[in-house]
């Protein structure tokens, strides 16, 4: 199994984990839908980051996150993750991978931005993903 950053060239697979994720049926229903669309419209933007789970090439499953501006929903600033395993992996561990490497990735910019006593600060060390 292979965890990587996923990139700029990933966006067609990371839609196809959207539609997954939002329980539409194709691609393009999940780019109807604007709330559900608002996940990867416009990626990669600066703040955006994900990983890709792979085993033989084989693509298993993909999480990202990204930062929203002020939301009723989240907050100002907040991140928003999505995660997807494609049904015949699902069981064997890769959502969790894939969860710990975002939760790493996370606690990686939140130290890098300077933000070591913001509150939570503390949240997920238990789930660092192996570098």
């Amino acid at each position: 199994m292979n965890i990587r950053p996923a990139c700029q060239d990933d966006l067609h697979l990371l839609w196809e984990f959207l539609a997954m994720a939002a329980y539409e049926p194709t691609v393009a229903a999940a780019k109807a839908v604007p709330i559900v669309a608002a996940h990867l419209d416009g990626w990669q933007l600066p703040s955006d980051f994900g990983f890709v789970a792979e085993r033989d090439g084989k693509p298993l499953g993909a999480v990202w996150a990204r930062q929203y501006g002020d939301t009723p929903y989240l907050g100002s600033g907040s991140r928003e993750i999505t995660l997807a395993v494609h049904p015949d992996a699902r069981g064997g561990g890769i959502g969790t991978m894939l969860l710990q490497a975002a939760i790493a990735e996370a606690d990686d910019r939140h130290r890098l931005a300077g933000r070591r006593d913001a509150p939570g600060q503390h949240r997920g060390s238990r789930h660092r993903a192996p570098r």
